[in-house]
């Protein structure tokens, strides 16, 4: 049978100690626990033989701290099940869709916009870029200072 294995949150919360005990006891090396490599770092994993027998708690103590955390996750299931029964009606769907349409012609609109805008910064551009070329061209091989210069 293989053998079960607990987080350190877990393994505080069934024998009832708190996190740092448990880490504290890994460090000591009175625990020995599996790495098990997660892109954060290591996760560490408690063998369940070695914490009962550590902390001395019997198996029916831990099963009575899990079962409360058995009930609140059972209470935030059937919570998320009444949410998710809950459904919108016909005209609220129509009124998002609506809303989502609207907000779609207004992102369009923009986006138009906007590429008219690129296109006019575009030909200003090009228009200033051909102005240099020309101021450039007749006196490509003078200086702007050589006209003080005497011939």
């Amino acid at each position: 049978m293989a053998e079960t294995l607990y987080t350190i949150q877990e393994a505080a919360e069934a024998v009832g100690k708190s996190v740092q005990t448990i880490r504290r006891a890994l460090k000591s090396r009175k625990l020995i626990a599996k790495k098990q490599k997660t892109p954060q770092g290591f996760n560490y994993l408690v063998g369940e033989e070695a914490l009962f027998a550590l902390y001395k708690v019997s198996r029916s103590h831990a099963s009575l701290n899990g079962s409360g955390s058995t009930a609140n996750s059972s209470l935030a299931q059937a919570e998320q099940t009444s949410l998710v029964t809950e459904y919108a009606s016909k005209e609220e769907v129509t009124e998002q869709k609506r809303i989502l349409d609207k907000m779609v012609d207004e992102n369009r609109k923009d986006k138009d916009t906007f590429m008219r805008f690129v296109k006019v910064f575009q030909d200003r551009f090009t228009a200033l870029e051909n102005q240099v070329k020309l101021l450039d061209e007749p006196g490509a091989k003078k200086r702007w200072y050589q006209f003080w210069k005497k011939a």
